[in-house]
């Protein structure tokens, strides 16, 4: 039987909430039924990016005012969809906080502002990989195994590029999956320090033409979590504590900067891609340089938009089918993707 879900997703790169309606059995079926964006506004961006740089929640209000943002962005897609019956909804809230050795995740919103008028809700979607021994991340490689199926790929290195990237590698039946580097959080954060007309590498155009710094390279190679054992996982701010760093060298060239994540990116997705089909998902696959450096890099490079699907929206079109998972109660986290000791389900229903 094949149901009908909704899922929505807050990424770290702190723009707004992606909603997505899917039809799927939650085990091989999937098809992509409406995608929408719905930006933050600039003060809860703000009040956000504030909790996340300081570490604590100065607001009470603020989940809150998160979960009237994503009420309305529910209501809006459900109202130009008013013919489907939607089964379930899949909330997964903004992540604020993420470390894998105290075992924690905080994704914060207000699920009672939501059940009032949607009661059948999943959420708390990284609570029992947590429990269970898991890094708690990455949770969306089933879904990217669903759609190498669907694609018929058996050889395939997915590379998600939001605010962290993590990358799910699939082999016939294998997965594999962990949070591989920063991906776009950390060069936001730098370019606003510099109050550029765009607020993030737009295209690559602070990048392109740049050089690679090898000090700042040799820098950030030096982090111990490069050579980390896998499953592993990243939070948004990990790579912040070279962020002055970056902010000197910046100040005499953020071009070479940019140009120097991003090709450290590049080289980090290249390391775990060998010959297999690298599928670019998420914000960062738009960022021409680094594509640029990709494609000089590897010969099989795809933009997952390439097979019919909106590359913003794998995130939340997953925990539409993570959702439906957790209905059906079919485990979707797994030792080599969170390194959990038993297969569980994900989420909580409401």
């Amino acid at each position: 039987m094949e149901y009908i879900a909704l899922g929505s997703m807050s990424g770290t790169s702190l723009d707004g909430i992606d909603l997505s309606i899917i039809k799927s059995n939650g085990l091989d079926s999937f098809q992509e039924i409406d995608n929408l964006f719905e930006p933050y506004s600039e003060d809860l961006k703000t009040e956000i990016h504030r909790v996340i740089t300081d570490g604590y929640l100065l607001n009470p209000n603020l989940p809150t005012l998160i979960s009237n943002e994503y009420l309305n962005s529910i209501d809006k897609i459900i109202t130009r969809n008013k013919s489907l019956n939607i089964d379930i909804l899949g909330i997964h809230g903004q992540t604020v906080f993420h470390d894998e050795a105290l075992k924690i995740s905080l994704q914060i919103f207000n699920k009672n502002v939501i059940t009032k008028s949607y009661p059948f809700m999943v959420s708390n979607f990284r609570k029992n990989d947590l429990l269970n021994g898991g890094c708690g991340a990455p949770i969306i490689p089933i879904f990217h195994q669903l759609l190498s199926n669907k694609f018929q790929i058996d050889n395939c290195v997915f590379a998600n590029i939001g605010g962290v990237t993590n990358i799910t590698i699939i082999k016939k039946e294998m997965i594999k999956a962990y949070d591989l580097c920063f991906g776009n959080s950390l060069s936001d954060d730098l370019i606003k320090v510099h109050n550029k007309k765009y607020l993030y590498d737009k295209d690559g155009i602070y990048s392109s033409g740049g050089l690679i710094n090898q000090d700042l390279e040799k820098l950030i190679y030096s982090d111990d979590f490069f050579r980390k054992d896998t499953p592993k996982t990243l939070d948004r701010n990990y790579f912040h504590k070279y962020f002055n760093d970056l902010k000197n060298y910046s100040n005499h060239s953020l071009g070479n900067t940019l140009y120097t994540l991003w090709n450290i990116l590049s080289s980090e997705i290249i390391n775990y891609s060998h010959n297999s089909q690298v599928i670019l998902c998420g914000g960062g696959r738009k960022n021409n340089t680094l594509i640029k450096i990709l494609k000089s890099r590897h010969k099989n490079i795809t933009d997952i938009d390439e097979f019919g699907l909106n590359g913003d929206f794998i995130e939340s079109q997953g925990m539409a089918y993570l959702a439906i998972r957790r209905f059906l109660k079919i485990p979707s986290t797994f030792k080599d993707t969170t390194g959990i000791s038993k297969e569980v389900y994900l989420g909580e229903i409401n």
